[in-house]
């Protein structure tokens, strides 16, 4: 009699799962089904993302190695072809070289418009507001007053890590277009600033002073400084911040 019961028990057990298996099944099914295509994906776009990273890396080092061995043409069709092909930090990266040659040719415009494009294209803020800076030093003798003001502005924010070439450019800006007034604000902000570089409060100082002796009608009048991208010193510190991926694929 116990087997009996056994019997149908499991009858009732199989009869169970049979209809869990009927309604359940597909769904089962297609999840794993789901989880092995996802995965292989995944492993698919990862190699791929990895491959294009090695061509854009390749082609950029070739273009670099043109330009270094003095065949301009060849540099700058290999880096339009990293801007078209590569990834972002690549195609960014390519960018900025491409400025850069066009600025040692004396095309200011056309190294402008790299730059502009180079900040569109990262999603890193350190190199998206380096680009934008050295877009505004590319075209400073056609901008306004207000020009670089609203350019820079955005990049005087506490967390900038250009804020203080930022202001620096906006108070020379200002002493060229006559307004002593905010000059005098920005060089005071950065001469007081504790975190301002060494050069930068330097300078602030410089244009402080020069703005007293203009207003002093017996002193001789003086030529408004440049910006301090056509320094030495801002060269090397801006340099140093664009080396290197930004990462940004």
């Amino acid at each position: 009699m116990v087997d009996i019961f056994e019997e149908v028990d499991e009858e009732l057990r199989r009869d169970k799962y049979q209809d869990l298996a009927r309604q359940y099944g597909p769904l089962v099914l297609g999840v794993a089904a789901a989880i092995i295509l996802g995965t292989a994906g995944y492993q698919g776009w990862h190699a791929w993302q990895t491959s294009t990273r090695e061509q854009s890396s390749d082609a950029f080092a070739v273009a670099m190695n043109a330009l270094d061995a003095g065949r301009p043409a060849q540099a700058v069709s290999g880096l339009e072809t990293v801007v078209e092909t590569g990834t972002n930090s690549y195609a960014t990266l390519a960018l900025m070289q491409r400025a850069g040659i066009a600025l040692e040719a004396g095309d200011h415009a056309a190294a402008a418009g790299f730059y502009e494009q180079a900040a569109a294209r990262t999603a890193e803020p350190l190199i998206r507001d380096l680009a934008t800076l050295k877009a505004v030093w590319a075209l400073w003798d056609t901008l306004s007053f207000n020009d670089v003001e609203i350019r820079l502005t955005p990049l005087t924010t506490a967390t900038s890590p250009y804020r203080h070439l930022a202001r620096e450019a906006i108070a020379v800006a200002a002493l060229r277009a006559g307004d002593m007034e905010r000059a005098r604000r920005e060089y005071q902000f950065l001469s007081t600033s504790f975190d301002a570089p060494q050069g930068v409060a330097r300078r602030a100082l410089e244009g402080l002073a020069l703005i007293a002796s203009q207003s002093e009608p017996d002193q001789a009048e003086e030529a408004v400084p440049e910006p301090a991208a056509a320094t030495t010193e801002t060269d090397s510190e801006t340099e140093q911040a664009s080396a290197g991926d930004s990462g940004d694929d």
